[in-house]
């Protein structure tokens, strides 16, 4: 009787356990604020992701949340990843879009004070191709044709892809490429494109499909060179590839190129509660198939071609398996020249 006794109550101690264990994101996120962040201003693509999974993420998670967008610009997407990794509530109330360069970063720089691969990643809602762009009137057509005029590009930060694809590039082919950092967004480098205050700037293909669809509509733009995955409408524009004619730059192509793989990733601090981190990934992917998200993200203009968390993972894994000299030389190409 007392082994049929202690039994019943081991029993229900562990399904109660189990149980409350269950409920235990779904208590904790009524009512909750989650801040999805922003690496840069409002204006460009990269924001345009953050408010779509703001406006979708929170009905998909356990008990309900309030989700909020924020911007964390700088520094081609430290400043958030350091907030993340340092100040941000690691309770599973935050979580924000890892920039493409800021993925790069802590290899090659102390200002970034983060490991990627300790962040909870989430997945990633679309991978897309980048592109290096022209205004029209610039008679220009490819990298080439700027060995010989200087042409003037328009940046975010210096960790940006925006600043390090085409300085990498200048490097490899002798084109006389300048690239002007500082822009907070790619809404804000768009108008000085436009206004004339620069000739041309790197930036996701889709990412002007979403912004300024009407450039490539209506030619405003030249495309001059690609990288990461293509895109069927970038079908005569030379890949980055073409350029990269030593095994030591294919291999620095290769890591510059990584992170593209990931494409608009996100993910949460570290050390945040397992339950709560599960609870995030399914509703990521809840969200992910929504018809609503769906239906939002074809009225922005927002490409959709997703990755799932472990996917992400993968290629942050294996981008921090580049060795140490190859990553100290691609650096010295890439980092500002004092």
């Amino acid at each position: 009787m007392m082994l049929r006794a202690t039994l019943v109550f081991a029993l229900a101690a562990m399904f109660g356990t189990t149980g409350a264990a269950h409920s235990q994101p779904a208590a904790f996120y009524k009512g909750k604020t989650v801040n999805v962040i922003a690496p840069t201003d409002t204006g460009g693509s990269i924001y345009e992701y953050t408010l779509l999974v703001s406006n979708h993420l929170g009905r998909h998670l356990p008990g309900g949340a309030k989700t909020v967008a924020q911007t964390r610009p700088g520094g081609g997407g430290v400043t958030a990843s350091n907030h993340m990794a340092r100040n941000a509530p690691k309770d599973g109330s935050a979580i924000a879009l890892m920039h493409t360069g800021a993925l790069l970063m802590p290899m090659t720089s102390s200002a970034a004070g983060y490991d990627p691969r300790k962040f909870g990643w989430l997945g990633s809602v679309a991978v897309r191709s980048y592109v290096g762009a022209v205004w029209h009137t610039v008679p220009v057509n490819t990298l080439d044709d700027i060995k010989t005029r200087e042409v003037v590009f328009g940046g975010s930060g210096t960790g940006s892809p925006s600043y390090q694809y085409p300085v990498f590039l200048a490097h490899i082919t002798g084109a006389k490429l300048k690239v002007i950092p500082g822009y907070k967004s790619g809404g804000e480098t768009n108008l000085a494109l436009e206004r004339g205050e620069v000739q041309g700037r790197g930036n996701f293909y889709e990412g002007f499909l979403a912004t300024n669809a009407d450039w490539v509509r209506d030619k405003k733009v030249k495309f001059i060179f690609k990288m990461g995955p293509d895109h069927p409408d970038l079908a005569g524009v030379p890949p980055a590839s073409k350029y990269a004619t030593t095994p030591s730059q294919q291999q620095m192509l290769r890591v510059l190129e990584a992170p593209l793989a990931m494409g608009t990733a996100f993910y949460a601090p570290p050390d945040i509660p397992a339950d709560r981190l599960a609870a995030l990934r399914e509703a990521f992917q809840k969200m992910l198939v929504d018809p609503q998200f769906k239906a939002e993200a074809e009225k922005m203009g927002l490409f959709i071609n997703p990755r799932s968390a472990s996917e992400v993972a993968e290629v942050v894994q294996k981008l921090y398996e580049t060795p140490k000299p190859l990553m100290a030389e691609l650096d010295a190409i890439i980092s500002p020249k004092k």
